[in-house]
Order: structure tokens, then C-alpha cells, then sequence
């Protein structure tokens, strides 16, 4: 099978299993809550993994891979090329769900109370998009090899496109966290100890929006 949906298949079934676990965590299961630990910490360096794999390939001009083909050239510089990432759909959501699983990475280990519930709703929305990438995948492979790709859109070549894509995302990722910290606090119908956690991740994620 394709490495790179093989990749992408893995993070799913993992953020599904951590989720699982989080959710026996969320009684008050200890052993349950470390495991739910561990598997979040391998499905971050999948993901990670899978990333690097994707830019990798971008950059070494793998045409035979769709996405590849059609957003990225042997003539683009290197800054463009780079931004080939996040031109198209399918790797918008890939860059998505890498900074969802960093985010995550980092929230984790603060979230104290609220992190088994909280947890949950951040692996549900990273889940859903690598959900998107499995039937919508950027590692999809063309039936022959063009000797060259087609190219950035010549209205996306310009040195905004190289840093807006990457900070919008971020933004949506971060604001990730208030909405989970919200519905664990609904959960446990603690109305107001989640709010000082929320509200750096919100400032945050509204500055960078």
C-alpha cells in the first residue's frame, strides 16, 4: 500500500483507540489515562511523521503523486515550493491535523481536570479530518509519471501565500482547545475553573486569526 495512506490510515485507527482510552480515563481510570498518553504520543509522531514524508516529497518533485502534480513545478523557488503544502485542499487538511496533533502535544500536559473530556473533542476533531484525508488524500498516485507538475497558480505565487495559509491554520487549530475545554466543562458541569485555562489558548488563537 501507498506509505503515505498507510500513514494517514495508522493516525486515524490511533486517534480513535487514544480516544477510546481517554474515555475510560474520563471515570477516573488511572491506567487507562497513561495509556491514553502513550497512544496520543505515538499518533503525534505519526502524524509528524506523515508531514515531513508529504513535504519531503514536494520538495524532491514526486509528480507521480496527483496532488503533487498539480500544484507544484520543478521551475517554483523554494519558498513556493514549500507553500505547495498548503495550495490544495488535501494538503490544507493535512497541515490542519499536524497542528491540531502539536497543539494537543502541548495541551495536554496542562489541561489537568478537564483533560480526559477535553481530550476526547480534540481527538474527535483531528480524527475528522484524517477521516477527510482517507477518502480525500494528497499521497493519491496518477497512473503515470508527468516529467514535470503543472505548477502553482500563478495568483497564489506571492510571498503572502507562503505565510498566510500556515498562520490561518494555526488559528483554527488553537481555537480548538476553548471549544474543547467548553463542552468538558459542560460535561462536568464545572462552569467556571475552565475558563482560566481557555483563556490564553483564546487569546491566542484570536490574535492569530
Amino acid at each position: 500500500m501507498n506509505f503515505g495512506i498507510l500513514l494517514t490510515i495508522i493516525s486515524f485507527a490511533a486517534t480513535l483507540i487514544t480516544g477510546y482510552y481517554y474515555f475510560i480515563a474520563a471515570g477516573g481510570n488511572e491506567p487507562a489515562l497513561r495509556i491514553a498518553r502513550r497512544i496520543y504520543q505515538v499518533t503525534f509522531g505519526i502524524i509528524v511523521l506523515s508531514s515531513f514524508y508529504f513535504l519531503y516529497l514536494i520538495l524532491t518533485h514526486n509528480f507521480q503523486y496527483d496532488y503533487i502534480y498539480r500544484y507544484s513545478s520543478r521551475s517554483l523557488p523554494l519558498g513556493y515550493l514549500i507553500s505547495a503544502f498548503w495550495a490544495g485542499q488535501e494538503g490544507s487538511y493535512l497541515l490542519w491535523t499536524l497542528f491540531i496533533s502539536v497543539i494537543g502535544f502541548i495541551f495536554y500536559r496542562t489541561a489537568k481536570q478537564f483533560e480526559s473530556w477535553s481530550m476526547i473533542f480534540v481527538l474527535l476533531t483531528q480524527a475528522f479530518l484524517l477521516f477527510l484525508m482517507i477518502h480525500k488524500s494528497p499521497f493519491e498516485i496518477l497512473p503515470q509519471t508527468p516529467p514535470d507538475g503543472a505548477g502553482l497558480n500563478p495568483l497564489l505565487q506571492d510571498p503572502w501565500m507562503v505565510i498566510h495559509p500556515p498562520i490561518l491554520f494555526l488559528g483554527y487549530a488553537a481555537i480548538t482547545i476553548p471549544f474543547a475545554l467548553a463542552l468538558a466543562a459542560l460535561i462536568k458541569k464545572d462552569f467556571n475553573g475552565w475558563i482560566k485555562q481557555a483563556l490564553p489558548w483564546t487569546l491566542f488563537s484570536s490574535i492569530t486569526l
